[in-house]
């Protein structure tokens, strides 16, 4: 979820409460601390009320993966239970310190604290991802396509480039089947373009037609099949030095001095499917680190919940 200035008066009740929240638990705990010489336990008045308020929390904060996941709940807006995830989550943190009274307690208590703090920590880190790495793939990406369909692109720009290149380089141009291609099945390719409006830069699709052959075209076929062809299909695995837009630059231009006139629009062609396969490998790394830390939120998350009952029981048994 985005916290901005723009939107921050959504957030300011939730913020305002919570301040106010932990306000008068630390002025209870810091009363009920007076006239002892140790600070109050959680079997105290105020630790027992802090724990009880932490554990709803912490149940609370659980709950709002089904409720991302089943949208048939009608239990309030997803963005609401978002801010409240947030604000109350951190609002936990010193509920459940000041319900230790700043000891660490047994080992059970010891690893249900770090567990907590893990998850606390795993969750702000996710927060603050949020809050720019959006933002970069909408500038840095204009090409950006759906995830899970990266691969198929790729497959699909490194087939359509390798059968503009051979038709420009009087290669026989193949069907999928491995058949050459026949005047029923069209001369045209379908290749991908990105295109600006004002300051909004997109992915569009360009339908062009297979050039004729241009003579002498010898080095755009050994450069395709040197570095193009492998780094379209295969991105950083091919290790190619495409996939460094200044060297991508120089080799590029290094490679229009090469050829005829003819076969720069081929070229300009084959560069741009180039820089949409830079964008899409920085899609996919900006994915990665979006979604990464749910590896660690989530089952820790499980795990809290399940020792916090176990604490639950064994505190109760001996209380």
């Amino acid at each position: 979820m985005l916290i901005r200035k723009s939107n921050f008066a959504e957030h300011y009740p939730w913020v305002l409460a919570s301040i106010i929240v932990f306000a008068m638990a630390l002025i209870w705990f810091v009363f009920a601390s007076l006239g002892h010489s140790e600070w109050p336990s959680g079997s105290s008045l105020p630790g027992f009320t802090f724990g009880v308020m932490g554990g709803f929390i912490c149940l609370f904060e659980f709950l709002i993966w089904p409720r991302k996941k089943l949208r048939s709940w009608r239990i309030g807006k997803v963005s609401t239970w978002m801010r409240a995830h947030i604000w109350l989550g951190l609002l936990a943190v010193p509920l459940l310190v000041l319900h230790t009274g700043f000891r660490w307690g047994g080992p059970l208590s010891t690893t249900l604290m770090v567990l907590f703090l893990v998850v606390i920590a795993s969750g702000v880190w996710g927060l603050v991802l949020q809050q720019f790495l959006p933002d970069k793939l909408l500038k840095e990406v204009p090409s950006e396509t759906i995830f899970s369909q990266i691969d198929y692109v790729s497959d699909l720009m490194a087939s359509e480039a390798s059968r503009l290149v051979k038709s420009v380089c009087n290669i026989k141009v193949d069907n999928d089947d491995g058949g050459e291609l026949s005047d029923d099945e069209g001369r045209h390719l379908v290749v991908g373009a990105v295109r600006s409006t004002g300051a909004i830069q997109g992915r569009v699709v360009v339908t062009a037609s297979l050039q004729e052959s241009v003579p002498d075209s010898k080095p755009l076929y050994d450069f395709f099949n040197e570095h193009i062809y492998g780094f379209l299909k295969n991105g950083e695995e091919a290790r190619s030095p495409l996939a460094k837009s200044i060297r991508a630059t120089v080799l590029f231009n290094s490679l229009r001095m090469k050829l005829s006139p003819r076969a720069h629009e081929v070229v300009a062609v084959l560069e741009d499917l180039c820089n949409q396969r830079r964008q899409m490998i920085l899609q996919s790394k900006i994915q990665f680190w979006l979604h990464s830390w749910l590896w660690v939120h989530l089952p820790l998350s499980v795990a809290l919940i399940v020792l916090m009952f176990v604490h639950v029981f064994v505190a109760m048994k001996y209380w």
